[in-house]
């Protein structure tokens, strides 16, 4: 995908049975069926051939295989679709995802040419394009039975379950680099970073990397000694020091654990700082739709349920120094890190259910 039409895209802006989630089914259901028409609109424009490489069983292997490094997966890759289809994938991405979650996409993917631009080899600067990004779809698209979707490719992975009225979005893993184009470059960069359209060239997730430090640094002593950890402490969840693309949670993994301890808990925060922790949290509901987002506020940001969430904080607390965090609930987490090489400018972020990834609590089987 040039990055003309990524401009283009942005104007037109084994599974087991578990309790059934959410609660309120119907609050995800303008979602759940504005995705089946999408995806069935898309798999509808496809050649035989490319939904033969776009469609796989449900219970197939490869729904539960999810990465954030560039290179092949299974799937129809952009780079094979015409505009047209081209057009109705992004789509059903955008149903799936919600406005401000469409355009967080686009911005990271339209980095990807800069990418190529620093990369020593040819074969590294291959893998880097805005093309490259994979759509596969697990089932017949149905208004009944469970099905699901992936739109996948460096920096990106946004996993989606649907069982009639239910969705499950997670994992979701969003990235990018560079963060800020302002950055000093090389030339070919700059060129490239030049080319990006002015709505895709704004600073990636500048919320999450703010709000987050804000926080942080309103914690008094006492605070921090329950919340913030240096680099070199151990992190829980079974690790010590060692990260997977600098994620606790890990990569291509089908479940992830809490960790221990968690962090600071909102209950053990001034008012103010629980807004704030509200806040951050509300950066990564604008990656959903807006029915989805409204349905996970109510669950998890009002009330006492604000009370079991956890802050932690990993490294400097200081503006353009390494730093990662995650924010912890009892049936979530997010993770944000931008430490990579002891470096800035380059950003990781997930969403992880501990029970309901891949949709494991949406009651399939």
């Amino acid at each position: 995908m040039r990055l003309s039409k990524l401009a283009a895209l942005a104007c037109g802006a084994a599974v087991v049975t578990m309790a059934l989630w959410p609660a309120n089914a119907a609050a995800q259901a303008g979602s759940a069926t504005a995705m089946r028409e999408a995806a069935n609109a898309f798999l509808a424009a496809l050649t035989p051939v490319q939904r033969a490489e776009a469609v796989m069983y449900f219970d197939h292997g490869e729904r539960f295989n999810w990465n954030e490094s560039p290179g092949p997966r299974l799937g129809v890759v952009l780079r094979d679709l015409n505009e047209s289809q081209r057009q109705l994938g992004m789509a059903l991405l955008r149903a799936s995802v919600g406005e401000r979650g469409y355009h967080h996409v686009l911005a990271s993917i339209a980095r990807e040419p800069v990418l190529a631009a620093t990369q020593r080899t040819p074969e590294g600067a291959a893998l880097r394009q805005p093309d490259l990004f994979y759509i596969a779809v697990f089932d017949t698209p149905s208004a009944t039975a469970p099905w699901g979707w992936r739109f996948e490719g460096h920096h990106i992975s946004a996993n989606f379950t649907v069982h009639g009225d239910r969705i499950s979005n997670t994992p979701f893993f969003i990235g990018a680099q560079p963060s800020d184009l302002s950055v000093d470059m090389s030339d070919a960069a700059r060129q490239d970073a030049s080319r990006i359209p002015p709505a895709l060239a704004v600073r990636m997730l500048p919320g999450e990397e703010d709000k987050a430090r804000a926080l942080v640094q309103s914690l008094d002593a006492a605070q921090r000694g329950i919340g913030v950890f240096t680099q070199s402490e151990p992190y829980g969840n079974g690790l010590s020091g060692g990260r997977v693309a600098d994620m606790l949670t890990g990569i291509n993994n089908m479940q992830t654990t809490p960790l221990d301890p968690p962090g600071l808990l909102a209950a053990q925060m001034t008012a103010g700082q629980k807004t704030m922790l509200v806040g951050l949290v509300e950066e990564y509901l604008t990656r959903m739709p807006d029915d989805v987002a409204a349905d996970r506020r109510s669950r998890l940001l009002e009330g006492a349920a604000v009370d079991q969430i956890a802050f932690r904080w990993h490294g400097s607390i200081e503006s353009g120094e390494p730093h990662n965090y995650t924010i912890q609930g009892p049936t979530f987490i997010i993770e944000y890190a931008q430490s990579r090489g002891d470096s800035v400018g380059h950003i990781h972020t997930t969403w992880r259910e501990f029970e309901g990834d891949f949709g494991l609590n949406l009651g399939t089987q």
